[in-house]
């Protein structure tokens, strides 16, 4: 049986933050996620976060633009956001839309996962 890698991406971030975190495996919320404001200054951040270390890596570097969508899945000890945002590659390309996954703690935050996304 074939699974949409998308759905089977976001059966398995929860089992991965709890493997390669401090957080135990108790921490996981609900599963419900919640849309939030594109607009909020913490997705904004982590918008931003999520790009700077995407371009960490050695490709074409993206350029921020905007959020085109916002979701957060309040966990016990931290807070897991999906963000779409659409960005342009540095070389001048068209803009495209990317899905990050990031895991945000008191201790840290980190990117979980970062990719082109399609709807």
């Amino acid at each position: 049986m074939a699974y949409n890698s998308h759905y089977l991406l976001l059966l398995t971030i929860p089992a991965v933050v709890c493997l390669f975190s401090d957080l135990p495996s108790a921490v996981l919320g609900s599963g419900l996620w919640q849309v939030v404001d594109p607009n909020d200054p913490e997705v904004l951040a982590n918008a931003k976060f999520s790009i700077d270390e995407h371009n960490k890596v050695p490709e074409p570097k993206l350029l921020f633009e905007s959020i085109f969508k916002a979701e957060k899945q309040v966990l016990e000890k931290g807070t897991i956001y999906r963000i779409v945002i659409q960005a342009t590659k540095s070389t001048g390309s068209v803009s495209n839309l990317y899905q990050a996954i990031v895991l945000v703690t008191p201790k840290f935050k980190k990117l979980v996962s970062f990719h082109n996304f399609i709807d």
